[in-house]
């Protein structure tokens, strides 16, 4: 599993605001995960604009940490996986099947990116590289559901009749009930199998990641998303505030105040130019 070096710890640790490197707990676990989320903002800004994204260890700390960006799954989880490494956590990439705003019976790909963590001998879900609702904390793997927590992990078919893993579907509590999230097992993911992911996903027209603008990040106790001009925020209870952006100087500014994306001249440019397209249908629909 790669790592962080030394220096390298030193500045993903200052990004996430935390002083010095915690021992390999699971009250440090919670901490580094919900900085994480809070600091690194998830983004997809470069594979809408057709900029090539790179998930060598590299090339995502000098992106995200360097450079004070955000990214998407294979990016953030690959620099959360590296950082705990170097902090002494035992750490195994796996791979889930999106469910959330997918139909029962569409199939998906494997084409998220998980981790999961041992802490004194047990299991966890940690995972910061999802753009809609995504856990805050570690999630044990065989323990009951905390009911005050929303989050959940139901146990779903096996997702191959070969596998011989426990499947899991992680489900978030919504104005409806519970609402699936992504599939997964168990099975370790060697990292060179996620960068065929990567290609995919950042340069596949039917990508979504191609056809239009997504941003999270967990501020407090709240979910902040954004869909093209469609800003959400979902609170710890589930409940769901949406706010229209029109305009895309109104998307650009959120995009720097609400997520702390930092953004060079090019990629101001290049995103006034393509988020009228994004917002026209949305602005459209808004005045029937």
């Amino acid at each position: 599993m790669m790592t962080l070096d030394a220096p390298q710890q030193d500045a993903w640790l200052a990004r996430l605001g935390i002083a010095a490197p915690p021992s390999p707990t699971l009250e440090a676990l919670d901490i580094v995960l919900a900085a994480h989320l809070a600091s690194i903002p998830f983004e997809n800004v470069d594979p809408l604009l057709r900029r090539p994204v790179r998930i060598e260890l590299d090339a995502v700390f000098d992106k995200l940490v360097a450079r004070r960006r955000g990214g998407y799954c294979f990016e953030l989880n690959t620099l959360l996986a590296a950082g705990l490494s170097a902090l002494g956590y035992v750490v195994t990439p796996l791979a889930a099947r999106v469910r959330w705003g997918v139909p029962d019976d569409v199939p998906t790909a494997t084409s998220h990116m998980l981790l999961r963590v041992e802490v004194a001998h047990r299991s966890y879900l940690a995972d910061v590289g999802f753009g809609g609702p995504t856990p805050y904390r570690a999630m044990p793997l065989s323990e009951p559901a905390d009911d005050s927590f929303p989050y959940r992990l139901a146990p779903s078919p096996p997702q191959t009749s070969a596998t011989a893993f426990h499947s899991y579907d992680l489900e978030a509590r919504g104005d409806a009930g519970w609402i699936k999230v992504y599939r997964f097992d168990l099975t370790p993911q060697p990292w060179i199998d996620f960068v065929p992911r990567n290609w995919y996903v950042s340069t596949h027209p039917d990508s979504v990641f191609l056809q239009r603008l997504m941003a999270a990040r967990t501020d407090g106790g709240t979910r902040v998303t954004l869909a093209d001009g469609e800003l959400a925020e979902r609170a710890a209870d589930g409940t769901v505030r949406r706010t229209r952006l029109a305009s895309p100087e109104a998307v650009v500014q959120a995009l720097s105040d609400r997520f702390g994306v930092l953004l060079d001249d090019e990629l101001r440019r290049g995103l006034a130019d393509a988020l009228p397209a994004l917002l026209a249908p949305a602005t459209a629909s808004s005045g029937t």
